[in-house]
């Protein structure tokens, strides 16, 4: 059933949503945020129980912001040309994103070797991006300026709720009467039962969350047939795409010869190179980039200045993912790999989990309050900045001792300013954004996530030994040091205030 009926409504007017309404067409991002949480808690301890080096563990986790760079894009682009009566406009993409993620979700816990699970992350990293684009656009498809806030507000509890849902999995399902112990079958790859059902539910709980947001919403059906029109590009245009063209083919090629060559040498490093230059060129030469490229450089001057806000945060946030757990299990477990300890090490991965689990619910709770929070001070790029400054100070915190309880709250105390780097930056982006590509936009300005995580899955592995000691924890205060450099960024984006647009009262059904 629909959740109201939903108006035709004209470019410069959209009605006022009800809270279910905003609910329904967010609650698939539940799902979503399942899989994401599974993933961040999960993966390390998955490559480690295969047999993976610390130190290349961000090197395995390319997937993420490489399948993210291609995909969102092209997802917002193709999705801003499209409409079907019968599916809408983003609610296709977000379903086949499901359910090719489900797929990999199934996998991954199964995997055999190091190389298969990051197989399997990439395929699950394609099939979740591909879904979670669309919810970004929904809010700006959907919602009035007066009410994009609560939109974000809402997307962000989904994300807080969905990721402790993930985290806690290993202590809800003995409740269950599921045993967590390690079978006989399972002694082949290592992979405990309290990573492989967790895995076995994300599949079911992306596919139910999507598809009852594609049952219960309904999208507003384009205005006039200018989507369906090819786009004639300027001769300023076409010089914009060339420039873009080869900037990014070059730039693919350079951190592809790093990459290659850090593990195989210059000899290899060159050949990557040349075959990425190579391949580049040729896929940018699609169609689908011209209106991608051009759009790079008419850019908003918000979304220009976001990018140092985006590119600090989330140069340090993988680091997180990436070695909470491991220094979970290193000092407060005496556990520095699966050889020394594995009891411990095992114990201490279930309490990052459950570290995990508390940044999660912290991140849903405030995010019930960031826009009367927002409000209050009166600035959105103000008040991203203060969280981002908390967040720093959650990460420092693991410093103050071994104890396990300190890295709980920790977590709990970054979940804030998790919280706000789910919502705050796409706020201050929608309103800056032309609505009739805001697909595009928001792929793009995700994009923004995912080559700073490019950057450091490249270069951390060069320093994580003679800078940071080979320490996990020391890899965490790195974070805290880059959400403070992120936070005084915030005060070089130069915000919009608009007044709201007008407004149409809408029933429920």
């Amino acid at each position: 059933m629909q959740t109201g009926s939903v108006q035709k409504t004209s470019a410069k007017a959209k009605p006022n949503l009800s809270f279910w309404q905003i609910w329904n067409m967010s609650f698939g991002f539940l799902g979503i945020q399942y899989g994401f949480g599974l993933q961040q808690a999960n993966m390390s301890p998955i490559y480690r129980y295969l047999g993976a080096d610390e130190a290349s563990i961000p090197g395995l986790w390319l997937a993420g912001p490489l399948t993210g760079l291609l995909l969102q894009p092209i997802i917002g682009a193709v999705s801003d040309r499209s409409w079907s009566p019968t599916w809408g406009r983003r609610k296709p993409f977000i379903l086949a994103g499901a359910l090719f993620g489900s797929i990999a979700m199934i996998m991954m816990p199964n995997s055999s070797y190091v190389w298969m699970a990051a197989g399997l992350m990439w395929m699950l990293d394609a099939g979740l991006n591909s879904a979670m684009e669309p919810f970004r656009a929904f809010v700006g498809d959907m919602l009035n300026d007066k009410q994009r806030p609560t939109g974000f507000a809402v997307q962000s509890f989904m994300v807080g709720f969905g990721q402790t849902l993930a985290n806690l999995m290993p202590y809800i399902l003995p409740l269950l009467g599921i045993s967590m112990v390690l079978s006989e079958g399972q002694l082949a790859n290592g992979i405990p039962n309290s990573v492989r059902y967790p895995f076995y539910i994300g599949a079911a709980a992306i596919l139910i969350s999507v598809l009852w947001t594609v049952r219960t919403t309904k999208e507003y059906p384009p205005v006039d047939e200018n989507y369906k029109e090819q786009h004639e590009f300027t001769a300023e245009e076409k010089k914009s795409i060339s420039f873009w063209h080869v900037a990014l083919a070059v730039g693919a090629a350079v951190l592809a010869f790093f990459f290659a060559a850090r593990i195989g040498g210059i000899s290899t490093g060159l050949m990557w190179g040349v075959g990425v230059l190579a391949g580049s060129y040729l896929v940018l030469r699609l169609p689908i980039f011209k209106e991608i490229l051009a759009s790079l450089s008419a850019m908003p001057t918000v979304m220009r200045q976001l990018w140092w806000v985006k590119f600090f945060t989330w140069y340090g946030l993988p680091l997180m993912w990436q070695y909470l757990s491991l220094a979970t299990a290193k000092y407060a477990f005496n556990a520095p790999d699966t050889v020394s300890n594995r009891a411990g090490f095992e114990e201490g991965t279930k309490w990052g989990g459950l570290c995990f689990a508390m940044f999660s619910i912290s991140c849903a709770v405030i995010s019930i309050f960031i826009p009367r929070i927002a409000k209050a001070i009166g600035s959105a790029r103000a008040t991203h900045a203060v969280f981002l400054t908390i967040g720093a100070m959650g990460f420092f915190l693991t410093l103050t001792s071994n104890d396990k309880f300190i890295y709980l709250a920790g977590m709990t105390i970054i979940g804030l300013a998790w919280g706000s780097i789910m919502s705050m930056p796409y706020l201050m982006l929608a309103s800056a954004v032309p609505k009739n590509r805001m697909g595009v936009y928001m792929g793009i300005f995700n994009g923004f996530i995912c080559v700073p995580q490019f950057i450091g899955m490249l270069t951390v592995p060069l320093y994580y030994k003679p800078l940071l000691g080979d320490d996990p924890r020391n890899a965490l205060v790195l974070a805290g040091i880059c959400l403070l450099l992120a936070a005084a960024s915030c005060f070089l984006v130069k915000e919009i205030r608009k007044t709201d647009e007008e407004t149409i009262p809408i029933e429920l059904g």
